[in-house]
C-alpha cells in the first residue's frame, strides 16, 4: 500500500517530467512559463489565498510575491496535485553525476550508515535513501544532491547523513522513544505505542514510571495544533486519540495506536501536524501521510523522504530563503544547523539543555565521519561573502569542533584532513597526496575544467610561437 501512492503520482499527467513543480521559483511574478497557475503554499504560510498569489503574475513585486515559495506555479487543472518548490541555491542541476551511482555507494554508505538495532537496519536503507532521493528529485527543479559541482554533492551528502545520524541515534531509533515506549504489534498488524510525559520518563533505561493517562487524561493531547488545520496541516483533534484495547495483548494499558499520533519520526525528525503535512506535499502531492504517519517509521522511502524534504525546504523567515540544502552548498556546515534546529543548538557554546548540548557535540563529530567517508570537507561557519544574507553562522561551532577535536571526544576529527582531497574528489575515498594537473586531466574528465585547462595553455603556447614565427617571417620579407 506504501508504494501506492508514488505509482499514482508518477502517472498524473500534470507533473511528467518536462513539467516538474517550480517551472518559475520567484513567486510567478511576470507570469509562469508553462502557463500554470500561480497558488499559495498554505504550508508555508497559512492565511495567503490563491486569489493573492496570481496578482504577483502581474508583476506585484510585494507580499505575498516577494518570499520565495509563499506562491508558486502549479498545473491549472483544479485537482492538480500542489507540490511546493523548494528555494532556488542559484546552482545548476548536474545531470552528469548520479548521487548514488557515482558518490554515495553501497560500500560508501555502509561505512556511515551502522544501525546497532534490527529496527533500523529494516527502516535506514541503501535503496530506501536512493528512491527517496529518485521520487523528490522527480517533481522538484532544485534537486537534493543533484546541484552544482561533484564536490557540492559530496558536500550535501556528507552534511545530511551527519545530521540525521544524530537525530536517529545512530539510525537505531525509528520513533520518538518516550512517546512510543515498549511498542506492541498488535494481532491486527498494527503498532501500538505508550506515551509517556517527560517528567515521568527515564531516558536511561527507556522506561515510564507513570501512564501518561493516570492523571485523569482523556486523551493523548501530544503534537496536535489545532491552529494548523487543513490546508496547512493534517487534520488532527487533541480530543480524539485516546486509549487503545491492543488485540491479542488484553493486558496491555496505556496504550495508543501509533498511526493516529505524530510525533517524532524520520532521518530527521519530523513531528506535528504540520511537518507531516508538508513532508507529505513534497513527496506525494497530497495529504497520504496523514492518515497514517507511522509509514514513516515502517517504509523506508518515506523514512528518507520526509528528512529530503525538510532539508531542502525548511527556511528561517528574514533570511533569502536559507535552507540547510543551500549552506551545504556552500561548504557551511554551521549553517545547516541553524536552520534545522535554531536557538536550541546555535549559539554553539551556549546551554540550552544537556540533551542539546550534547548532539551538537555529536554533530560536529559526525560530520568528520561522513565528510572522511566522502572525501569532502566543509567549514564548520563558511560565509565567504559577509553581505550574503543567506549565508547562516552557528557561532562557537568552530571552536568546538577545534575543542573536541583536542581533547578526543570528536576521535573522527584528527584523521579528517587525512582523507580529503577536497579540490579533486574521488569516488572511491582515498588517503590521498595533493592532485596534480595529469590527476586531474586523467582521471576526472569533463566533471571539471581541469582537463580543459591542462590542455589550453599547450595550445595557446603553440598558436602564440606561430604568430610571433609569421610576424618575423613577414617583416624579413618586407
Amino acid at each position: 500500500m506504501a508504494l501506492l501512492p508514488l505509482l499514482l503520482f508518477a502517472s498524473l499527467p500534470s507533473l511528467s517530467a518536462a513539467q516538474a513543480t517550480g517551472g518559475n521559483l520567484s513567486n510567478c511574478r511576470g507570469g509562469c512559463e508553462l502557463g500554470e497557475l500561480c497558488v499559495s503554499n498554505p504550508f508555508l504560510q497559512p492565511g495567503v489565498e490563491d486569489s493573492a498569489c496570481q496578482k504577483c503574475a502581474g508583476g506585484r513585486e510585494y507580499w505575498p510575491c516577494n518570499f520565495e515559495t509563499v506562491c508558486h506555479c502549479n498545473a491549472a487543472a483544479t485537482d492538480a496535485p500542489r507540490v511546493p518548490p523548494a528555494p532556488r541555491s542559484g546552482e545548476k542541476a548536474n545531470e552528469e553525476v548520479d548521487a548514488c551511482r557515482d558518490v554515495l555507494t553501497q560500500e560508501v554508505f555502509n561505512s556511515v550508515v551502522r544501525p546497532s538495532t534490527l529496527e533500523g537496519n529494516a527502516l535506514f536503507t541503501y535503496k530506501g535513501l536512493c528512491d527517496a532521493m529518485a521520487q523528490y528529485n522527480q517533481f522538484h527543479d532544485e534537486k537534493f544532491a543533484g546541484m552544482g559541482t561533484e564536490e557540492q554533492i559530496r558536500r550535501e551528502l556528507a552534511a545530511f547523513l551527519a545530521h540525521t545520524a544524530v537525530d536517529t541515534f545512530g539510525y537505531s531509533v525509528i520513533r520518538e522513544e518516550m512517546h512510543c515506549v515498549d511498542p506492541i504489534t498488535g494481532t491486527d498488524g498494527n503498532v501500538y505505542c505508550k506515551p509517556c510525559k517527560e517528567e515521568h520518563y527515564n531516558p536511561q533505561t527507556k522506561a515510564c514510571g507513570q501512564s501518561y493517562f493516570a492523571s485523569g487524561n482523556p486523551s493523548y493531547e501530544a503534537y496536535c495544533d489545532g491552529t494548523r488545520q487543513p490546508p496547512s496541516g493534517c487534520g488532527c483533534d487533541a480530543t480524539m486519540v485516546g486509549q487503545a484495547n491492543v488485540p491479542g495483548n488484553p493486558g496491555a494499558e496505556g496504550y495508543v495506536l501509533a498511526s493516529e499520533a505524530f510525533f517524532k519520526r524520520g532521518a530527521l525528525q519530523t513531528e506535528w501536524n504540520y511537518e507531516y503535512y508538508g513532508a507529505s506535499l513534497a513527496l506525494t502531492g497530497t495529504d497520504y501521510l496523514c492518515a497514517n504517519p507511522d509509514l514513516v517509521a515502517t517504509d523506508p522511502v518515506y523514512a528518507w523522504g520526509v528528512a529530503i524534504s525538510k532539508w531542502m525546504e525548511k527556511m528561517i523567515f528574514g533570511t533569502q530563503g536559507a535552507t540547510a540544502h543551500k549552506q551545504a552548498l556552500k561548504g557551511n556546515f554551521g549553517g545547516g544547523i541553524k536552520v534545522l534546529h535554531g536557538a536550541l543548538e546555535c549559539p554553539a557554546d551556549k546551554w540550552t539543555s544537556e540533551v542539546h548540548v550534547g548532539m551538537v557535540k555529536e554533530r560536529v563529530s559526525q560530520i568528520c565521519k561522513s565528510g572522511s567517508a566522502l572525501g569532502v570537507y566543509l567549514e564548520m561557519d563558511r560565509c565567504d561573502n559577509p553581505r550574503d544574507g543567506d549565508c547562516l553562522a552557528c557561532e562557537g561551532l568552530k571552536e568546538l569542533y577545534e575543542s573536541c577535536s583536542a581533547d578526543g571526544t570528536c576521535p573522527d576529527c584528527p584523521r579528517w584532513t587525512e582523507f580529503v582531497r577536497s579540490s579533486a574528489p574521488t569516488v572511491t575515498p582515498l588517503r590521498v597526496e595533493s592532485p596534480t594537473w595529469d590527476d586531474w586531466a586523467n582521471n576526472y574528465g569533463t566533471r571539471s575544467s581541469a582537463r580543459r585547462d591542462a590542455l589550453t595553455w599547450p595550445v595557446l603556447a603553440s598558436v602564440l610561437l606561430l604568430s610571433v614565427a609569421t610576424l618575423v617571417t613577414a617583416f624579413c620579407v618586407i
